[in-house]
């Protein structure tokens, strides 16, 4: 059947009920095990850690480059990616005779939900896709205003200090929780290298500081990691209003991001004490 990619600006012919799956992005390969299609994946990307069953898988790539003697062996009938660092495998996956479906990336939490039934939708399996982001969605409208009046700045280290702006499904999250965060006001999805001076003129409350892969990150690593940037004043570090978050949850884009993100309210309104939650 054809299916029309808004990504491609083209109709992709995809087999009716794609039976030899391979997942190139660890939110796509969590929500094919959501919707319970494992049997029908028969690889995966290095990066792909969710859930835990899919260590079994094989890994035919990463990002950027892919194993093409290994998915040769493979045989799928589809091929999924994601967009961004991504694009340029595409047209190489074309040229070699796969059938490749781009899944964009998400820009809000609702476009993570979108993706879901995208994915559904490619895969075959739309009834059981709208049924899990309606139970997301149901899960995130728990957290409307959970954090309201809460002043928030996000780093994750990608080879670097990352936050994110407002062209970004965190920072949706943040504002659909009714906090605010230090590069709200920017039209872009991640901030590289964040200025000290803008997150310093902000003043947030809560620091939330997302670990990278192998890090056992504590409250004084942040606070050296920061104090070594200039941002040792802050007040929120003054007062251990720190909040540690494990590697790849709130960064990562696929149906556990819901759960990352109430653990991540759960965690500051702790930090900030009962009154002030009560208060939020």
């Amino acid at each position: 059947m054809k299916l029309y990619s808004e990504v491609l600006g083209k109709s992709v012919e995809v087999p009716d009920r794609p039976e030899r799956i391979v997942s190139l992005a660890p939110a796509i390969t969590e929500t094919l095990y959501m919707l319970g299609l494992e049997e029908r994946v028969v690889g995966v990307s290095f990066f792909c850690d969710k859930p835990p069953q899919v260590s079994k898988k094989p890994r035919v790539g990463a990002y950027l480059n892919v194993n093409y003697s290994l998915l040769e062996k493979l045989r799928p009938d589809l091929v999924l990616v994601t967009t961004g660092a991504q694009r340029e495998r595409i047209a190489e996956l074309e040229s070699k005779g796969y059938v490749v479906y781009p899944i964009p990336l998400p820009v809000s939490v609702y476009g993570i939900l979108d993706g879901i039934i995208v994915v559904g939708m490619v895969v075959g399996e739309v009834d059981k896709a709208r049924q899990l982001a309606s139970s997301l969605l149901d899960r995130l409208m728990e957290l409307r205003g959970a954090l309201k009046g809460v002043k928030l700045y996000y780093e994750i280290d990608l080879g670097g200090p990352v936050s994110v702006g407002a062209y970004s499904y965190i920072g949706d999250a943040f504002k659909l929780m009714g906090a605010s965060h230090v590069f709200e006001g920017q039209r872009i999805p991640y901030v590289i290298n964040p200025s000290p001076e803008a997150v310093k003129a902000f003043d947030p409350d809560v620091i939330i500081y997302e670990q990278k892969l192998g890090e056992k990150a504590s409250i004084e690593s942040v606070r050296r990691s920061l104090e070594a940037r200039g941002m040792g004043s802050l007040r929120a570090l003054r007062e251990g209003k720190v909040v540690i978050m494990e590697y790849d949850s709130l960064a990562h884009y696929g149906p556990s991001f819901f759960e990352a993100a109430k653990t991540m309210a759960e965690r500051v309104k702790a930090v900030l004490g009962a009154s002030r939650a009560e208060a939020a």
